[in-house]
C-alpha cells in the first residue's frame, strides 16, 4: 500500500525553513507513515537553487514528485515548464496525474481582457515570468491536455494541481476580488466532471477548505501558505491581545506585531508540526 500526501504553497525561502523546519517535516512524514509526497507547486522562487535541494533532502526518505505553481516558474524558461508538466504516476490500484494547471480570466468576468491584463501587469506575481502565449491560450492549451490524458487513463485519479479549478474557491471580499481573474478556470471542473475524476487536490489561493464535494468531485485544498497566514500565527495573536492594541485583522501588520518576540518564535515551534499536519492531505491506495 502506498500512503500518499499531498502538500501545496510551502514557499520555504518566503517562510525561511531552514534545519529545524526541514527535520520536522520529515518526523512529520514518518510519524504519519507517508511514502508518496507529492508538492501541489509553490515550493518556492528559485527552483534550481533552493527547491531542488529541498526536495533531495526530503527525497532521501519517501518517494517525492512535484508540479509546478507560478512562483516555481520565476527561473524557468517556457521548455522546461512545459517538460515538467502532466507527470502521470502509476499508484496501484489508480494513477496520480499531476499538472500544473493556469487561468484564463473567466472567474472575473466583469473586467475585459485588457484590464484583466493591465492589472496583472501593474500588481501580480506572474507579471515577472516569461511565458510563451497570453493567459487564455495557455490555459486552452492545458484544457487540450488534460482532456487527453484523461481520456487514455485506465484506472480511477488523483488530480494534483496547482490552480484553482472551480469559482466556489475564489475571493469574495471587495478588496481582492481582481485577483480572481489569476486564480484558475471553472474549465477545469468541467473537464473532470465530463471524465467522472473522484479527487483533486489544489492550492494557489491561501485559504484552507478543508475537503467540498462539487458535482460527485472531492475538492481538497488545505495550503501550507505565508507564514503570516498560519494558523498558529493567528491563534498566538488572538491569545495576547495586548500585543495588538488597534485590533487589527490585516494579516501581515498582525504578523510583524510579534515575528521578533522570543515567546512568538517558541510557540511557533512548538505547533510547526500540526500546521503541517493541517496541510496534509493523505490518501491510502
Amino acid at each position: 500500500m502506498t500512503r500518499l500526501a499531498i502538500m501545496s504553497d510551502l514557499h520555504i525561502d518566503l517562510n525561511q525553513f531552514g534545519d529545524f523546519e526541514l527535520e520536522t517535516l520529515k518526523q512529520v512524514l514518518s510519524e504519519e507513515g507517508i511514502s508518496h509526497l507529492h508538492l501541489a507547486g509553490d515550493i518556492s522562487n528559485h527552483h534550481y537553487t533552493t527547491s531542488l535541494p529541498f526536495m533531495k533532502t526530503i527525497g532521501e526518505q519517501v518517494k517525492l514528485t512535484y508540479n509546478l505553481g507560478n512562483h516555481d516558474m520565476l527561473d524557468l524558461d517556457e521548455k522546461t515548464i512545459q517538460t515538467l508538466d502532466f507527470q502521470v504516476h502509476n499508484l496501484g490500484s489508480c494513477y496520480l496525474l499531476a499538472f500544473h494547471g493556469w487561468y484564463d480570466y473567466s472567474f472575473s468576468p466583469e473586467k475585459s481582457f485588457e484590464q484583466n491584463l493591465a492589472f496583472k501587469n501593474r500588481f501580480w506575481f506572474d507579471r515577472r515570468l516569461k511565458r510563451d502565449l497570453s493567459d487564455p491560450d495557455i490555459t486552452k492549451k492545458v484544457l487540450e491536455k488534460l482532456d487527453k490524458h484523461l481520456s487514455q487513463l485506465d484506472k480511477p485519479v488523483i488530480i494534483a494541481m496547482h490552480f484553482v479549478p472551480h469559482s466556489d474557491f475564489t475571493m469574495t471580499h471587495a478588496t481582492f476580488k481582481p485577483f480572481n481573474a489569476f486564480l484558475g478556470s471553472q474549465a477545469f471542473h468541467d473537464l473532470f466532471s465530463k471524465h467522472r475524476v473522484a479527487d483533486v487536490v489544489f492550492g494557489h489561493v491561501h485559504r484552507s477548505y478543508g475537503t467540498q464535494v462539487i458535482d460527485g468531485i472531492r475538492y481538497h485544498s488545505r495550503p501550507l501558505g505565508y507564514i503570516r497566514e498560519w494558523d498558529l500565527t493567528i491563534d498566538y495573536v488572538s491569545k495576547h491581545p495586548e500585543l495588538n492594541p488597534t485590533g487589527t485583522w490585516n494579516l501581515s501588520k498582525r504578523y510583524n506585531l510579534v515575528k521578533k518576540r522570543p515567546d512568538y518564535q517558541d510557540y511557533q515551534k512548538q505547533h510547526f508540526k500540526e500546521e503541517l499536519k493541517k496541510s496534509m492531505t493523505v490518501f491510502d491506495v
